[in-house]
């Protein structure tokens, strides 16, 4: 069974960087590193404790992204265009983790 703190740091580290793109910042960067650093981290504690720790994480980022109450922060609703935007970020997260555990 995967490690659910593995999870839920990943999960938060791409739900934030959903959030800071919705506030202009180039994010790119970071979003590559950290996709990166997942699928090696992924690879170790797959070796060291159980199988399944990005295809956990990539069911969760699934889960997260069809919540209608996300604020990072911020006072009032959430707008359901800015629902949107994040959802498709964290849509896209999932396909370059997809693909990469294709790769595998």
């Amino acid at each position: 069974m995967p490690e659910e703190g593995f999870v839920q740091m990943y999960v938060r580290d791409f739900a934030l960087m959903a959030a800071r793109a919705e506030t202009g910042q180039d994010v790119e960067p970071a979003l590559l590193r950290r996709v990166k650093e997942l699928r090696a981290h992924a690879e170790i504690m797959d070796a060291r404790k159980a199988p399944g720790h990005l295809d956990a994480v990539i069911d969760r980022l699934m889960t997260e992204a069809e919540r209608t109450e996300v604020r990072h922060g911020r006072l009032g609703p959430d707008s359901p265009e800015e629902l949107e935007r994040r959802k498709a970020f964290l849509h896209r997260v999932v396909g370059m983790l997809d693909k990469q555990a294709e790769a595998a």
